[in-house]
């Protein structure tokens, strides 16, 4: 039964028919006109809480009738591909409503720590794949978990053991905090003197004030700017493989987030060679510190992206402070086992231009925020309102 679902959902998938999802309420009326897929004898799931049905006649990206077998049939037609469930499950494609298409995509050649969830499973991974990619210049990786270090952020020290010949450079599952080895450190010109970027801080030894190897936030920054850049060409292929995995696991739809103006060229490249098979609504990334002429811009970039069936733009994304787990996350009161309350990328003030282009544009705010004082900024632009903080709380990125 496993693997008839997968099949038919992938079929789905590919002919394009189903990625709205089945909705009742998406139903047409008019069924005098062509049928491009009917479904029979399945046990079909509306999402309306009532009985599984047993047929669906799809036109286009639209859901035209949900009913019996003898109820759809009636709607063939000489062009309509048909296909027999054979009792198969059938249901609506998936959202992923928190995507990064494109660096997932590129994520996927390189290390991967997702499933390493304790200290020796990351150091068995980051072996194993330093020796299996020997040719590679840089071991580039990502997905490591904070739990396994502790109260501590990873060293240097350890990262150096593992892959001593060759610069690393890991970055943690959340994005906000990367791992660093001392030749990558060197490589960036990191040192003891070197000073803190806005908004980010390069971890010290308290001893020595010696960088430990762990960079937050913008400092990662430092690091990535001198460690190899894909060319276009990878990030094309790169979110042609977050395409495919999407469709593996019956996604056929996602909310991308933090997207560039480059960005949204590569997905205009697949959607004008018919290779975008994935709807994509894009949020477009602000960095603090953005001006009104560049907002205007990126308003002008939503302008040019406005509501096509395959790839639309329309809120803008701010990261309105950082992560419980690096301390970065902006808090009321002090951290209960480090006195700082974090820091936040907005004030009050400094967000306000946004909520008025939003009010004037319509482009709808999305921020990533947490239940701390960095979300309370966020949402006061239009709730006026601060949530309590809480100590324990974890990251919503």
């Amino acid at each position: 039964m496993a693997s008839r679902l997968t099949t038919f959902i992938v079929v789905l998938i590919v002919t394009g028919t189903l990625v709205a999802g089945l909705i009742v309420g998406a139903q047409r009326e008019d069924l005098n006109g062509p049928v491009d897929l009917i479904i029979t004898n399945g046990e079909v799931f509306t999402g309306a809480g009532g009985a599984l049905a047993q047929a669906v006649a799809v036109r286009g990206n639209k859901i035209l009738k949900i009913g019996t077998n003898r109820e759809v049939k009636r709607l063939r037609r000489r062009q309509t591909v048909s296909i027999d469930a054979h009792g198969a499950t059938v249901l609506a494609g998936f959202n992923d409503s928190h995507a990064h298409l494109i660096l997932g995509g590129l994520g996927l050649k390189q290390l991967d720590l997702l499933n390493a969830r304790t200290l020796d499973a990351i150091r068995d991974t980051v072996r194993e794949y330093a020796t299996a990619n020997a040719d590679r210049p840089w071991v580039l990786g990502r997905g490591w978990y904070y739990e396994p270090f502790g109260t501590s952020l990873p060293t240097r020290v350890l990262l150096d053991s593992l892959v001593p010949d060759r610069p690393a450079f890991l970055i943690a599952y959340d994005g906000h905090t990367a791992w660093a080895n001392s030749r990558a450190l060197a490589a960036a010109g990191i040192t003891r003197r070197t000073k803190d970027p806005k908004h980010g801080r390069i971890v010290r030894d308290a001893r020595t004030a010696e960088p430990t190897g762990a960079l937050v936030e913008s400092a990662m920054a430092l690091v990535d700017a001198v460690a190899p850049q894909p060319t276009r060409e990878d990030r094309l292929q790169a979110l042609r493989d977050a395409v495919s995995l999407a469709h593996s696991l019956g996604v056929t739809s996602a909310q991308d987030l933090d997207s560039s103006p480059e960005d949204f060229n590569l997905y205009d490249t697949l959607r004008r060679s018919g290779e975008l098979d994935l709807r994509v609504y894009a949020a477009i990334g602000a960095e603090p510190g953005i001006t009104s002429a560049e907002l205007e811009r990126l308003n002008q970039l939503r302008k040019q992206f406005p509501d096509d069936p395959l790839l639309k733009a329309g809120a803008i994304k701010l990261y309105a402070d950082g992560v419980v787990e690096s301390h970065t996350a902006a808090m009321l009161a002090p951290y209960a086992n480090r006195h700082t309350t974090g820091s936040a990328n907005f004030t009050t003030v400094a967000i306000g231009p946004f909520g008025r282009h939003w009010t004037r544009s319509s482009m709808p705010p999305r921020s990533t925020r947490h239940p701390s004082a960095g979300g309370g900024i966020a949402s006061s632009t239009s709730r006026r309102s601060i949530p309590q903080t809480s100590r324990d709380s974890r990251s919503w990125a």
